[in-house]
């Protein structure tokens, strides 16, 4: 892989036995992976999914994911693009539905097998795409550029387009938790309190719960523990902090207690995640 910085995107193809992608994240690149031979397991920050030949997984940006050969060989291709390209040509209400698309991808990851109404579209545009990229003929961006907004196009429109009732007043409630969202961004290291939370939006502690867990898919405890976790596998794959550094720096404050929540995400202890993916 290669990258142009005038045009951030790569594509690659890997196949074998055991780990095809290592544990990696990227805080402005987006991955679209299809499952080209056998079957992978794909972690998705604390998500597990299994794929087989055929099904695409969308990467959300910021979260570690790793793939592996499930049954012996297996082989997988990827697009890995850059926020910028999609969030350049986004403005008012279309940056809008961006954000929702971010949330949504994060907390609600999907597996589109071939059944799914937007395989056709993904499947066509990586093919395209790929080919493009292999030959690099003249003009070969512009093409893998459409492909890269027909592909967003498809999956924006199945998270957040044409919407039932219930659908939309998820929608707005996503939008409504947005300053409550950044917060817990902000301050994630932080103690937080689930009355801070809903006072921000100005809703009982009851009410805000429910809120958070109908429109976001977790609790807010979970949701705040996964981001803790996700950004702790970060410094154990990208860093030489000690597990009681790393408990400390995401917020646990206590190397025991963050042991028992890793262990409960990732079903391994921080140490064994750790030597598992260094």
């Amino acid at each position: 892989m290669n990258t142009d910085n005038k045009f951030p995107f790569e594509m690659y193809s890997l196949s074998g036995m055991g780990t095809l992608v290592a544990a990696r994240y990227s805080e402005s690149k987006m991955e679209l992976v299809e499952v080209t031979a056998g079957k992978v397991r794909i972690q998705i920050g604390t998500e597990m999914i299994e794929a087989s030949v055929g099904s695409f997984v969308y990467i959300p940006h910021g979260l570690v994911f790793k793939v592996e050969a499930e049954e012996g060989y297996a082989a997988v291709r990827g697009m890995k693009f850059d926020l910028s390209i999609i969030e350049s040509n986004m403005v008012n209400y279309e940056a809008e539905i961006l954000y929702m698309f971010y949330i949504q991808s994060e907390n609600k990851i999907k597996l589109f097998t071939s059944e799914h109404p937007v395989h056709k579209v993904l499947s066509r545009c990586m093919s395209d795409s790929y080919e493009e990229y292999v030959s690099k003929d003249v003009c070969y961006k512009l093409p893998i550029r459409a492909n890269i907004y027909l592909c967003m196009t498809a999956l924006l429109r199945h998270y957040c387009g044409n919407k039932d009732d219930s659908e939309r007043l998820e929608y707005h409630n996503v939008l409504r938790l947005r300053p409550v969202i950044n917060y817990i961004s902000e301050h994630c290291a932080e103690k937080i309190y689930i009355e801070q939370l809903s006072e921000i939006i100005m809703v009982s502690p009851d009410y805000f719960t429910k809120m958070f867990r109908d429109s976001i898919g977790k609790t807010p405890i979970g949701y705040i523990n996964g981001i803790k976790v996700n950004r702790s596998m970060q410094l154990l794959i990208g860093s030489d902090k000690s597990v009681a550094e790393i408990a400390d720096e995401i917020g646990f404050y206590n190397a025991n207690y963050f042991h028992k929540i890793f262990k409960q995400y990732m079903g391994v202890s921080p140490l064994a995640y750790r030597k598992a993916n260094k």
